[in-house]
């Protein structure tokens, strides 16, 4: 939709491409009984899900057995496979509270502009997902597939070069031998491992993709309140019109205070793990990048690495500048002309200053702001534990 035609986005237009991201899995966060889902997409849901939980417990069985486990390279392998499932686990968790999400995404969707003058006051279109952001969503899930496919790609390479297959797949906790166990062993083993990154990948993705789909809702609104008590000029002849004015802004405002608790309420909790173990997934995949090297692996992983550090980015990017918008509403309210104004405008333009002191902040577990310095910190400490297992390897 281009708003260079004369067509505006609607609220449904910001909330597809999470809606469509958490499908590729046969689920849906706004799953309601007037629009259910088809039987095929809940069936094939609930095959990602049984075919992740299987997965997972062959993963700690083999831990647990530590036979397989006898050199650094796979010791990395299942230290990245760790972390990325209680991530996955984490977001997948996170996307369960399906009336949290319903009444959160009602409750914007009746904030959201309407007509085509609000919606150029409020610079609906400037707020639509950039392209730079659909391009990273594509490279992710371009890169998570290729890890996954990587394994066959490599089987058909060598079978074209040697006339053999070699029967890789992608998970080590897996063990097929092709002179003992049937070939359609090791096409269930494929299929449960697809089933089994989908789930995980999607996960990690979508619930992403909903927290920044809403935060950019929030920093709309803030970005238009702040616009607009900058500029309008109030006078005591117009009393009335005034104290409408001001009151729909403070109520405005405590309404979009109220939405980011909400947002915090959902999110904040899965944020803070969030965040360490994408840092230890960084960190165990460079180093077991660093092992074998720059082949095909090596680089779906490096592509994966860079991408899945981008997502992280763009969940703290949205963070700081709903921090930042919150608090421009403080200078909104002293710069713009309120000197003229009757004293119940300047009344309620102090309890937007009060409200604004404190500013809205994306944060994990109630504590932790979500910003570009919390992006900067997670890569320092990534470079730091990297480096110091490197030395311990060496």
């Amino acid at each position: 939709m281009e708003s260079r035609d004369g067509l505006m986005y609607n609220y449904e237009d910001f909330t597809w491409i999470p809606t469509i991201s958490y499908r590729l899995c046969g689920f849906d966060v706004l799953d309601t009984p007037n629009k259910p889902r088809p039987l095929w997409m809940k069936l094939y849901h609930w095959a990602c899900v049984c075919s992740h939980i299987c997965c997972v417990c062959f993963m700690f069985r083999r831990i647990i057995e530590r036979d397989t486990i006898n050199n650094i390279s796979l010791i990395m392998r299942y230290a990245t496979l760790v972390t990325y499932v209680v991530n996955s686990d984490t977001k997948y968790g996170t996307s369960q509270q399906k009336q949290a999400f319903q009444r959160l995404n009602g409750k914007l969707a009746k904030l959201f502009p309407k007509s085509k003058q609000s919606k150029i006051d409020h610079r609906v279109d400037e707020y639509y997902w950039p392209r730079p952001t659909i391009v990273l969503i594509v490279v992710y899930y371009g890169s998570s597939a290729m890890v996954v496919l990587g394994p066959l790609l490599q089987s058909g390479y060598i079978y074209l070069m040697e006339n053999r297959f070699s029967y890789v797949h992608c998970y080590p906790y897996y063990i097929f031998d092709p002179e003992q166990d049937p070939l359609w062993q090791y096409f269930l083993i494929y299929a449960l491992e697809w089933l089994h990154s989908t789930l995980m990948v999607i996960s990690n993705m979508s619930t992403d993709l909903w927290l920044v789909s809403f935060e950019v809702q929030i920093c709309m609104h803030f970005d238009y309140i702040a616009r607009s008590l900058e500029n309008y000029k109030p006078n005591s002849t117009r009393d009335p019109k005034d104290r409408k004015f001001i009151s729909q802004i403070v109520n405005r405002h405590n309404d979009l205070l109220e939405l980011q608790e909400e947002i915090n309420g959902i999110f904040g909790s899965s944020l803070l793990l969030s965040l360490l173990t994408t840092a230890g997934v960084f960190c165990t995949v460079a180093v077991y990048t660093q092992i074998q090297g720059l082949n095909l692996e090596g680089i779906t992983y490096v592509v994966f690495m860079l991408t899945a550090s981008s997502l992280v980015y763009l969940v703290c990017y949205y963070g700081e500048k709903v921090k930042s918008l919150s608090t421009y509403i403080t200078n909104a309210a002293y710069n713009h002309n309120w000197s003229d104004a009757p004293p119940d405008y300047k009344k309620s333009l102090l309890i937007i200053i009060a409200r604004a002191q404190r500013p809205a902040e994306l944060t994990a577990m109630g504590y932790l702001p979500v910003s570009l310095d919390t992006f900067k910190q997670v890569m320092t400490v990534t470079y730091r534990v990297f480096a110091l297992i490197r030395q311990m390897i060496e």
